[in-house]
C-alpha cells in the first residue's frame, strides 16, 4: 500500500529530531578533536554530520528496512537488493537529491515514489501494525 505524503512527512520529521539528536552528542567529540584554528574546521564538521546520518540511515534500513521514525508511522523500504551496498548508494542519492533543493522527494507530494527509489527500484509501502 502507498504511503500518504503525510505519512511520509511526519517520518522525515522524526528522523529529523533523531538526526539533530546524533549531531548535538557528535559535536563534543569534534570540539575535542578538532584545532579552533583549523582552516577546514566548518567542512570537517559537515562532512561529520553527513556521515553519522548516513550510519544511522544505511544500518536502519539494512535491519529491516526501517528507521525509528519509519516505524512510527509504520513504513518500510522494500527492495529486492538487501546488500550494505545497496544502502550506501541509496543514501548518496537521496543525499545528492537534498543537495539539489530536495529534488528527489518532491515526487512524494503527489503520491508517487521518491526519485532515488525510482532510480534503484525500492518502494516505502505503509502496513498496518498488528
Amino acid at each position: 500500500m502507498q504511503p500518504s505524503p503525510l505519512k511520509c512527512l511526519m517520518s522525515l520529521f522524526y528522523d529529523v529530531i533523531i538526526q539533530i539528536t546524533a549531531w548535538f552528542l557528535l559535536t563534543p567529540i569534534l570540539l575535542l578533536i578538532i584545532n579552533d584554528s583549523h582552516q577546514f574546521k566548518t567542512l570537517i564538521y559537515q562532512i561529520s554530520f553527513w556521515l553519522i546520518s548516513g550510519v544511522y540511515f544505511i544500518f536502519s534500513w539494512s535491519r529491516g528496512g526501517q528507521t525509528i521514525g519509519m516505524r512510527a508511522w509504520n513504513l518500510q523500504l522494500i527492495s529486492e537488493n538487501n546488500k550494505v551496498s545497496f544502502f550506501v548508494f541509496r543514501y548518496l542519492l537521496a543525499s545528492i537529491g537534498l543537495l539539489f533543493f530536495a529534488v528527489s522527494f518532491i515526487p512524494i507530494l503527489f503520491k508517487k515514489q521518491m526519485l532515488h527509489d525510482s532510480i534503484l527500484g525500492s518502494k516505502i509501502i505503509c502496513f498496518q501494525s498488528e
